[in-house]
């Protein structure tokens, strides 16, 4: 990826676990490998010409049985003149198409809610990996 055309996605799911007992860092760590599943299933692939990288994570939970995760996709657009909430709708789209394959399940009980919190151009490689 040329650092020049990366975009960074901060984006919010909302979602009713399937295990709310889990520690952050397992609930984390398994929703990082779903995330690797499903790209590796070609999933989310309408958003990127290339690669997608999952980049932070994080999980608070806003009440019981809710998880909110924080997550940063860094990739270079397919479409990179489609306004925000282009992109909003493509991203639950595309999020839609992996969980109706069965992707992500692990982590929730129902399909969840994506929200573009902010999408922005990436200066270089190396402010990328200190967000």
């Amino acid at each position: 990826m040329h650092h020049d055309d990366i975009t960074r996605y901060r984006l919010e799911l909302d979602v009713l676990e399937r295990d709310g007992a889990l520690s952050n860092r397992r609930a984390i760590d398994l929703l990082r490998s779903e995330f690797a599943l499903a790209l590796n299933a070609s999933y989310l692939m309408g958003l990127s010409a290339g690669d997608i990288e999952v980049g932070f994570i994080s999980r608070c939970t806003p009440q019981e049985g809710v998880a909110r995760y924080a997550v940063v996709l860094e990739l270079v657009e397919r479409a990179p003149a489609m306004t925000d909430e282009e992109i909003g709708e493509l991203l639950h789209r595309e999020f839609q198409r992996a969980q109706n394959a069965a992707h992500f399940w692990r982590v929730c009980r129902d399909d969840f809610r994506v929200t573009l919190v902010a999408r922005e151009r990436a200066g270089t490689h190396a402010e990328l990996r200190a967000a």
